[in-house]
């Protein structure tokens, strides 16, 4: 009989499924293939101005209908096609997947269009004060959607039926492994016999090149 427990006596979890999306395509195949040609994905930024900072290259992914449309419909979109994929070749059904959901994701935070709309919108108060008289009015659930830190789980849970409350988490560069990592520990404790793992980020801004610039990190 085959031993399922690792050398510590823990059950051995496996990977069935895997997706990706990048700047060089979507989907295992298309990443593979342009890999072994030597096609690389990093290309010159086309999202924003770059004129004046030190970094003008990246690997963003430009080619989906989201990717300029911000940073909560991209990073949603990055996450679906990708777990679509996964689920799949895992041999699952896409709306009844039957496990938690652990999804990696960037902070929310207001997109560089929306704070210059805010801000050019009215001079008579501070910026903060617009936002909050502002953000009142607003009824649509695309507002929701785009602005609270946890809505892209609760939608894909809803789109891959997933199991539980939908974990969303952000560790910076290790958000994607921490994902993984929790979904390995859920399925040890017995609390579920497979966990849907994502990470994705579409929150790729000229301020976030200049932040990681000043770490150094670019």
């Amino acid at each position: 009989m085959a031993n399922l427990n690792d050398h510590m006596g823990r059950p051995i979890v496996a990977v069935t499924g895997i997706g990706v999306v990048t700047s060089l395509g979507v989907g295992k195949a298309d990443n593979w293939a342009a890999l072994t040609a030597g096609k690389s994905g990093i290309h010159p930024i086309t999202r924003f101005p770059v004129d004046h900072l030190n970094t003008r290259i990246s690997g963003m992914v430009d080619f989906l209908p989201s990717s300029s449309r911000g940073a909560s419909l991209l990073t949603y979109d990055l996450a679906e096609i990708a777990a679509q994929e996964a689920v799949a070749e895992a041999g699952l059904d896409w709306g009844d997947f039957g496990g938690p959901l652990f999804l990696a994701s960037p902070p929310v935070e207001l997109d560089w269009s929306e704070r210059f709309s805010l801000y050019n919108s009215d001079k008579h108060d501070i910026g903060a004060e617009r936002l909050l008289r502002v953000a009142r009015g607003l009824k649509g659930m695309d507002v929701f959607e785009t602005t609270q830190f946890g809505s892209i789980a609760d939608r894909l849970a809803d789109r891959f039926g997933t199991r539980g409350l939908p974990i969303t988490l952000s560790t910076a560069c290790a958000s994607g492994a921490t994902s993984i990592q929790l979904g390995v520990e859920a399925i040890r404790r017995g609390e579920c016999d497979r966990a849907l793992s994502i990470g994705a980020d579409g929150s790729a801004t000229a301020e976030a090149l200049i932040r990681f610039s000043l770490l150094s990190a670019l």
